[in-house]
Formats: C-alpha cells, sequence, structure tokens
C-alpha cells in the first residue's frame, strides 16, 4: 500500500462481467483507504451502467474501436498517480505502461513484469482461494474478502429509473432463473432440472418464476418454459442494467456460476448458486445470502467449457428437489431474520 495518499487512482477492471462485479470489493477498499483521493474505474464498454463504487469517473474502453496501448496514452495527460491492473492479460498491463503513469500494481505472469512498476507474485496456487482475495492482496496483505465483500450502489431510485422503459410487467413476488453461462455447458445445469424446479417452487410458493438473460440464452428459456403458463421467458429482453433492477426485487435467484450470480451476491439478496465445471473456493458468491451447491466430484473442479467424460455428472446430480429443499431454508431463514 502507498507511504502517503495518491492524489489520482485509476483501476483497470476485469472484463468478465462476474469478476468485475467481485473486483468492486477491491475498489471498496482502495475508497477507505484513499478517503481524500479520486478513484476512476475503467471498465468494459456496455458495463459503464453498472452501479460500481467509485470516487470520480467510469471510463469505458471498447477494445474493438481501440488498441489497450492507444488508450493508455490517452491516460497521460490525466496525471493519475496509481494504475491498479487486475486483469491478469498482457495487454492489460500493456495499456498501464503506455500511460506512464508511475506507479502500475498489477500480478506477475504473460510476460507483464517489465510493463508493471510493481509486478507481484502471487501469494497461493492458481484457484485456489477466492478471486477477490486475489485483487485485495495486490492493495495489502491480511485485507479480507469479509470486510470488503463485493458491493454495488444500487438505490430504489435508481432500480425505478431502470424499470421505467421496462415492456416487462413484474409481477409483486418472483423467482428468477438465469440458465446462463457464457463459459459453456460444464457450467450449465440441465434445462429440464430447471424446468423441474420451477414446477416445483410454484407448487410450494405459487409465485411465478422470470427466466433472464441474454439473446444466447432466448432457446434455453423457451425449453424451459415451454407448457407453463407460470413461467415467463424474458432472455434478451433486458438491458443488463435492467437485469440487475429486477434482480434487487427478486424473492430468490436460481443460476450457474455466471455473472448474474455475482450480480445478486453484491445486491446480498437469497440466492441458490450452481456450481458445476468450476471451483467455490474461487468464485463463490461472497453473500451471507447465497447457498452453493456443488458436488464436489472427484473430477471437478476441471475448469473445462465441457465435460471431456460427456457425462456432466457434476451438474446432473444436483437434483432440483435438493435445490427446493435449500431455498426453503434459506427463505425460511431469511423470514425469520427479518421478523
Amino acid at each position: 500500500m502507498p507511504e502517503s495518499a495518491p492524489v489520482k487512482i485509476l483501476i483497470r477492471t476485469p472484463n468478465w462481467l462476474g469478476d468485475m462485479v467481485m473486483s468492486s470489493g477491491f475498489v471498496r477498499a482502495v475508497l477507505e483507504a484513499f478517503p481524500e483521493s479520486q478513484v476512476d474505474l475503467i471498465v468494459k464498454s456496455g458495463f459503464e451502467k453498472i452501479p460500481l463504487p467509485h470516487r470520480g469517473q467510469i471510463i469505458p474502453f471498447d477494445p474493438k474501436k481501440e488498441t489497450a496501448g492507444n488508450f493508455g496514452k490517452t491516460l497521460r495527460a490525466e496525471n493519475y498517480d496509481y494504475f491498479y491492473v487486475l486483469p491478469p492479460s498482457f495487454s492489460a498491463a500493456w495499456m498501464a505502461h503506455k500511460s506512464k503513469i508511475p506507479h502500475r500494481i498489477g500480478y506477475s505472469g504473460e510476460f507483464r513484469s517489465f510493463l508493471l512498476s510493481l509486478a507481484k507474485k502471487p501469494e497461493a496456487t492458481p484457484r485456489s482461494q477466492h478471486l477477490l482475495k486475489e485483487y485485495l492482496n495486490l492493495l495489502a496483505p491480511g485485507l479480507s474478502t469479509e470486510k470488503y465483500p463485493p458491493r454495488l450502489e444500487i438505490t430504489h431510485e435508481w432500480a425505478e429509473k431502470q424499470l421505467g422503459s421496462l415492456e416487462i410487467s413484474l409481477p409483486e413476488s418472483f423467482f428468477v432463473f438465469t440458465p446462463g453461462a457464457i463459459f459453456g455447458p460444464a457450467k450449465q445445469w440441465p434445462l429440464e432440472h430447471f424446468r423441474t424446479l420451477a414446477t416445483l417452487l410454484h407448487n410450494v410458493f405459487g409465485d411465478p418464476i422470470l427466466i433472464l438473460g441474454t439473446e444466447a440464452d432466448v432457446k434455453s428459456g423457451a425449453e424451459i418454459s415451454l407448457g407453463l403458463d407460470f413461467v415467463q421467458n424474458y432472455c434478451g429482453q433486458t438491458s443488463l442494467s435492467e437485469l440487475l433492477a429486477i434482480l434487487a426485487k427478486a424473492k430468490l435467484l436460481v443460476g450457474n456460476d455466471s455473472g448474474s450470480m455475482h450480480l445478486m451476491s453484491a445486491l446480498q439478496r437469497p440466492q441458490i448458486a450452481i456450481f458445476g465445471s468450476t471451483s467455490p473456493d474461487w468464485t463463490a458468491p461472497i453473500n451471507p445470502n447465497a447457498t452453493v451447491l456443488s458436488r464436489n466430484l472427484s473430477c471437478s473442479p476441471c475448469f473445462s467449457r465441457t465435460c471431456r467424460f460427456a457425462h456432466y455428472d457434476c451438474l446432473k446430480q444436483i437434483e432440483p428437489e435438493l435445490v427446493l429443499e435449500e431455498t426453503l431454508k434459506l427463505l425460511t431463514d431469511k423470514n425469520q431474520t427479518e421478523a
């Protein structure tokens, strides 16, 4: 950690939605450590409307329109003192290098060391500790994810503004399913399980289920909702900020290890997080209202996009009845706490 407070700090946030949301815990730690400093964020273009904590400006970067090096050059006139580089890629460090910001801090690897003024070596083996903890270690050792969990600065007014132009009429009470995961099918709970769970939840609670996701998830949503009038498929019909506002109103989210899982975690709302090929140790939601389900098979976590054995047992063996049971526990505990 810097001995004296820098005047201006820049943080390059990760490119994946979930990783970016997790990095909000790191941003909160920086804001607390330097209460008088300006703290600006660079985010992947498309994420700039997400209400991340900051004290300055959120700067979108679109690699399709500008190279990392050229973008870095545009930062020189801003006279930043520190540049924290959270993505592990060479291009992220190259951007920092070309910015000529005096203090450029990130992890070594990918031949990045000569581009950074401080290239730290990871304290643990890859994927063995939580990703947010890895980010926090760039600021100072000993910072905990419990003290600096991911948070998004959501207000009631912000959420209502996002929903103002939404063509969807939201029910008073509802569940949300997010069956997608960009990484691949080894992170996606079977659609037939989602479909069975929808019926189980509706039989117990009577609430409708909204299926949310991108245009790539439309077909999955249609398969889950087919013939079920209490399930609405809204995949591809919401912006990212609208998705976030809907999650803020949902009774509970059931989803894979994905960006939407981390959005719900940052809202501290009830959720069931289903893990297949990835590891909860690395990317679990840091949320007291979350239940993580993982089978911990001998072949997992494999971190593969597809199952090398073609059975996907790590996902199939998480039965819908178990998810219902955990949902009942989670919502009962939440109601007792609020009573």
